[in-house]
């Protein structure tokens, strides 16, 4: 305990204290902020996607995409107010938002990690989502250049821009020292109070400090927007400014609204406990010191600062005055309110001690009104606690910040799958996916539609073949060494038939080839049906790209070298969604695939070596037998990948060689037929079916059953086209 002669020296020292430590507090949960906010990538990218839904950043970004289309094809210049209408119905997709996030994560690494100046911010595949969003138009479509890219460079713009960058690099640096901001100011807070003689005063006058201080922090963020504004060279892009900040900076103002309730409920309790300070003669005093001179030069330069500066603020933020008063008048109201509560619930509590006092003896009544005194100061302090408790465990909450959208409500349709991992959900497939009837010229086909036309009805495992070919004339020959072997190999996979058509198709071929060789999708022998492996990847990106929140699995029959597929993937841009992790469990959730972009599970067949993303698929996937000639002869007995493979694939279709049946998939598709089988094998395997491969799959209800066994809504089975 301090002695006499220390007293008054504490005395005068306290206020200081208070004062230092509100401001503390407040500067520490401003870095806290930053921190949760802005100076880590992923929430700094997510706010950065949700400043997309302002007006101002979204007319601005929807103008540069029109001028980058235009610079790439001058005649556009005619439709530029169509494609700044386009581009605006773009940016407000969840397509262009989920591209806008990865990119501003990439552009966090360069601000805060190498310290670059100026950050180009450049969403791929803009060209993708303009040309769906024309798709009424086929001759404007035509004119959009297939690789646009919206570009949009970054930079500080003036000295107040250039200073704000800095600050926030010196905050990233320093960013574990804001818990240590918070516990000093609440130390200094403590002490402000604690060392006074009026402690019950010194607790009011704490609790107002930190009112204030929470006040001047409501203001912080419109402040901060204008200066920053001003501060702006180019006038075009003060809006813009304007509408970042407002994404950023506006959840501080939630916080300060909380640092001030913990003000307030200080100085309420306290004011509860002195039962003497009222509101109104607070503004008498406030309003007497506001009219009269100050008692030095000092001060009175002071009080003229602070006045002409609430002017100018009234000025230039009518609308956050307004709102500040309203916070005010608010906060006077909740003091009141919390005074009152802190006088009325304490005695009720004690009403149950008064009647056991009762008893006492007269002798004892001292003692008794002592123990009244200390009950009511014990409660007042517990329920003040509770509420401060409640207000730190707020901040501390997700809740505590404006909700940022995810990248994609739903994954592979549905918000429930979000949180299951890649084994626990059932992926509807089609075997031999690029052997379609839609593609002219293909012969004996698997499928009614070709594998991207597939992914737009539900399909998501897509199991196809790949060869070497050569395109001679309209057709692909087969590019292979050894005919005879080839012909005995495939002769198996395709039939006798398929391959004399094949090799009748080949001998008729004449004059020299009228393109390189390259990497075909083709069952067995080109001749019979090609289409470029390229060609095929880059409509699976632009699926992928309209379609955020869509994961596939690939099961590749490889007769090209690894190295082959992964030029291919590179060339089509689609190697930059392939999962990259380790194939085994524990496998991430659709939600973490989904959010870092790896979005491809790619398995191939024969030969993976080389090429980190690319799978051994009987080391990850165990599966059913596939030379089944009736429905009858369906089991779910292993085949390649025995039993030991993470992921469970179900070969569900009738061999009918050379030439697959629509009428056998319109009864082993049949959701009834298909949901047996699919559960049998489940039951048999220990497994849930992760892929469930078909022929035909728009026939019958493939994509309903993935559903159900996904614990979906049933869908209702599809009428065979």
């Amino acid at each position: 305990m301090a002695d006499k002669r220390t007293r008054p020296h504490l005395d005068r020292l306290a206020p200081g204290l208070r004062v230092a430590g509100s401001v503390l507090l407040a500067a520490g949960l401003v870095h806290l902020y930053a921190d949760r906010v802005v100076f880590q990538a992923r929430p700094f990218a997510a706010r950065a996607a949700l400043s997309l839904g302002d007006p101002r950043v979204a007319a601005y970004v929807a103008e540069r995409i029109a001028d980058e289309a235009i610079a790439q094809r001058r005649d556009l210049m005619a439709y530029r107010p169509l494609l700044v209408g386009t581009a605006r119905a773009v940016v407000s997709s969840e397509a262009f938002r989920a591209g806008f996030q990865r990119t501003a994560e990439g552009a966090h690494q360069l601000l805060f990690s190498q310290g670059a100046e100026r950050v180009a911010l450049s969403v791929p595949d803009i060209g993708v989502l303009v040309r769906s969003a024309l798709a009424h138009d086929p001759e404007l479509v035509a004119r959009i250049p297939p690789k646009l890219r919206a570009s949009v460079t970054l930079g500080p713009s003036g000295r107040g821009a250039r200073a704000l960058l800095k600050l926030a690099r010196l905050g990233h640096r320093f960013r574990r020292n804001a818990i240590l901001a918070i516990g000093s100011g609440s130390l200094l807070l403590f002490l402000g109070i604690a060392l006074p003689r009026g402690r019950q005063g010194a607790l009011l006058k704490g609790g107002a400090a930190l009112a204030t201080a929470a006040l001047v922090l409501f203001f912080l963020p419109p402040l901060g927007r204008t200066a920053l504004t001003l501060s702006i060279h180019d006038p075009a892009l003060r809006p813009v400014v304007a509408g970042l900040w407002d994404s950023f900076a506006g959840g501080l103002r939630t916080w300060a609204l909380v640092l001030a309730g913990i003000g307030i409920v200080l100085a309420s309790a306290a004011s509860s406990l002195a039962r003497r300070v009222e509101v109104e003669d607070v503004a008498r005093r406030l309003w007497r010191r506001l009219q009269e001179p100050a008692r030095s030069s000092t001060g009175e330069m002071l009080r003229a600062v602070a006045l002409t500066g609430l002017g100018l603020v009234a000025a230039l933020e009518p609308m956050a005055t307004l709102r500040g008063i309203a916070v005010v008048t608010g906060a006077l109201v909740a003091f009141e309110g919390l005074r009152e509560l802190f006088m009325i619930v304490p005695p009720r509590v004690q009403e149950a001690a008064r009647q056991a006092e009762a008893a006492l003896a007269d002798a004892q009544q001292g003692h008794g009104d002592w123990v009244r005194t200390v009950l009511h100061h014990a409660l007042v302090g517990l329920l003040a606690l509770g509420l401060i408790g409640g207000a730190i465990f707020f901040l501390r909450s997700p809740e505590a910040l404006p909700a940022a959208p995810a990248l994609t409500d739903a994954c592979n349709g549905d918000v429930s799958l979000c949180a299951r991992r890649l084994d626990e959900v059932v992926f509807p497939g089609a075997h031999n996916s690029m052997s379609a009837a839609e593609l002219d010229g293909w012969m004996f086909p698997n499928q009614e539609l070709a594998s991207v036309s597939l992914l737009g009805h539900g399909i998501r495992a897509l199991l196809f073949d790949v060869h070497y070919g050569i395109p001679i004339g309209e057709r692909v020959r087969t590019d292979i060494d050894d005919e005879a072997a080839s012909r005995a190999k495939f002769e198996k996979v395709i039939g006798k038939e398929a391959v004399d058509a094949a090799m009748r198709i080949r001998a008729r071929m004449q004059g020299q080839p009228t393109g390189p060789r390259a990497a075909y999708l083709c069952h067995g022998f080109c001749e019979l049906g090609a289409m470029p492996l390229v060609a095929m990847l880059e409509g699976v990106r632009q699926f992928l790209v309209s379609h955020p929140g869509e994961l596939l699995v690939f099961v590749i029959e490889d007769y090209v070298t690894p190295a082959d597929i992964a030029a291919a993937f590179r060339e089509s841009g689609l190697e930059r969604f392939v999962y990259r992790g380790v194939p085994k469990p524990p496998w991430p959730t659709l939600r973490d695939l989904i959010d870092s972009d790896q979005r491809i599970l790619v398995l191939g067949e024969n030969d993976t070596k080389g090429v980190a993303w690319y799978h051994p698929a009987f080391d990850v996937a165990q599966e059913t037998p596939y030379k089944f000639i009736a429905p009858p002869e369906f089991s779910c007995q292993p085949n390649r990948g025995g039993s030991s493979g993470p992921l469970f694939q179900v070969n569900h279709w009738i061999e009918t060689l050379p030439a697959p049946k629509p009428s056998n998939a319109a009864i082993v598709n049949a959701h009834d037929f298909l949901l047996e089988r699919a559960r049998r094998c489940q039951q048999e395997r220990g497994r849930l079916p992760n892929i469930l491969a078909v022929d035909f799959a728009m026939t019958g209800d493939v994509v309903g059953v993935a559903a159900e066994l996904n614990g979906l809504a049933p869908a209702p089975e599809r009428p065979a086209p």
